[in-house]
């Protein structure tokens, strides 16, 4: 598996290849396409043989060392996923930037992908990020447009990067971050905004706690097994929420529900 690569072809060609472009890590635009860094940010050369293989762009190897990516990039539910290090989106592809950090749920897991793909099933409006975690979620609303985002975590290192991030994204302005425990959410907030939790069961039953009548518009819920999904989405089925999509990837779990 080479370093670095060499993909050739017209912008609009790039474009519409580059959700493929993305698992091989690109990392700089040239005069001729775009160059990737396949085995950047903890790539298995493994996983990338056979994506490269199937890249239905011309590519070639090229002089390069494979840079110090601290995750890989990423492109789901209409956004690209990236570190400061890894090259820009094309024009047109909605972007989020994503700093080093200790928040949970960075773009290759797979709790994250599912939600992301979920968010399309829900109202645009406000939305609470309750678990923010590395702030993937809390970006990509605010990007897509769907609305501001109030995102929470008991984490201060999660705070801390998500609040990052959203500046590096250019998303300050439309995220606020802050520190809190679920049963310190004003049920106000949750009864307003559109809820995205990917968060471990625990945490899911202390939000249920703390929500008040009414239910919130809708809710993207993932961090939690079959067991936990069957349990955490009944609970809000009672409360009003009718089911829209329940995903599975390995043991993981997410679902998307919306007020009736």
């Amino acid at each position: 598996m080479p370093a670095r690569i060499r993909i050739s072809g017209p912008p609009d060609a790039i474009a519409r290849a580059f959700a493929a472009i993305a698992d091989l890590e690109p990392v700089a635009w040239c005069d001729t396409g775009i160059e990737c860094a396949p085995l950047a940010g903890g790539r298995d050369p493994a996983d990338q043989a056979p994506r490269l293989a199937a890249l239905m762009l011309p590519w070639v190897e090229v002089a390069g060392a494979s840079p110090p990516l601290p995750f890989p990039a990423a492109v789901g539910g209409g956004v690209y996923r990236r570190s400061p290090g890894h090259a820009p989106a094309p024009d047109g592809l909605p972007e989020i930037i994503l700093t080093a950090g200790e928040g949970f749920g960075l773009a290759e897991h797979p709790t994250t992908g599912m939600c992301l793909e979920l968010l399309a099933l829900l109202p645009d409006g406000p939305a609470l990020d309750a678990g923010c975690g590395s702030g993937t979620l809390a970006l990509a609303w605010a990007r897509l447009g769907r609305g501001d985002v109030l995102a929470v975590d008991l984490d201060p290192r999660a705070v801390t990067q998500t609040a990052a991030s959203a500046e590096a994204s250019g998303l300050s302005h439309r995220i606020e971050c802050r520190r809190a425990a679920f049963d310190q959410i004003d049920p106000a907030q949750i009864a307003r905004r559109v809820v995205l939790s990917n968060a471990p069961r625990q945490a899911q039953d202390a939000l249920l706690a703390v929500a008040g009548d009414p239910a919130p518009p809708a809710i993207v819920l993932s961090g939690l097994d079959a067991d936990g999904m069957d349990h955490v989405a009944g609970r809000w089925a009672d409360r009003g929420l009718e089911l829209r999509a329940r995903e599975s990837r390995g043991r993981w779990q997410a679902a998307a529900l919306v007020r009736a």
